[in-house]
C-alpha cells in the first residue's frame, strides 16, 4: 500500500469512527486533503525525472517537495488546464479540499462537518487521487509543468 492509499484509507476510517468527535471530522478532512497533495506532488516528481527509480533520491525529493499549496488552485484555474475536462475534474476537488483543509486545520473549534459531509469530501479525495493516476501521458506532463513552474508572460 503506497503512502497515498494509507493517506485515502486513514481519512476514510477517520470519517466512518467520526460519530460525536470533532477532532476526527477536522482531521479526516485534512488528511483526505494532503492525499490529493502527495498524488499531485508524486505526478511531478515521477513526471519530471522519470520515476523514482530513475533519478537519485535527493533529486527526486527536491522536485516533490517543489509543490506548493498555493499554485494548485492557481494553475487549475489558467490555460492550458481549464481547457482540459479531465483536469478540472481534478482540479475543482483539489481547490474544495484545499478550502475545507484550511477551515479544518484553523478555525477555532466549532463543528464544521456532519458524519456525511466528511465521506463526501474524502470521495471526492479518492475521485481526484483515481483521476490523477488515469490521466494520460500528455496531461500528466503538462500538469506537472503547470503546477511546478509559474507563468510568466512574454
Amino acid at each position: 500500500m503506497t503512502m497515498i492509499e494509507r493517506l485515502l484509507s486513514l481519512a476514510q476510517d477517520l470519517a466512518e469512527a467520526s460519530d460525536g468527535s470533532l477532532t476526527m471530522k477536522r482531521q479526516a478532512v485534512s488528511t483526505a486533503y494532503y492525499a490529493v497533495f502527495h498524488a499531485l506532488a508524486k505526478l511531478c516528481a515521477d513526471e519530471m525525472l522519470g520515476g523514482r527509480k530513475s533519478a537519485p533520491e535527493d533529486e527526486y525529493v527536491r522536485v516533490y517537495r517543489a509543490l506548493e499549496h498555493g499554485t494548485i488552485k492557481t494553475a487549475f484555474k489558467a490555460a492550458p488546464l481549464v481547457s482540459v475536462a479531465e483536469l478540472q475534474h481534478i482540479g475543482n476537488r483539489a481547490a474544495v479540499l484545499q478550502s475545507e483543509r484550511i477551515r479544518s486545520d484553523y478555525l477555532p473549534s466549532q463543528a464544521l462537518y456532519t458524519r456525511d459531509q466528511c465521506r463526501t469530501l474524502v470521495e471526492a479525495a479518492k475521485s481526484a487521487v483515481r483521476s490523477i493516476s488515469a490521466l494520460p501521458a500528455r496531461d500528466r506532463k503538462s500538469l506537472a509543468v503547470h503546477l511546478l513552474f509559474k507563468n510568466r508572460p512574454l
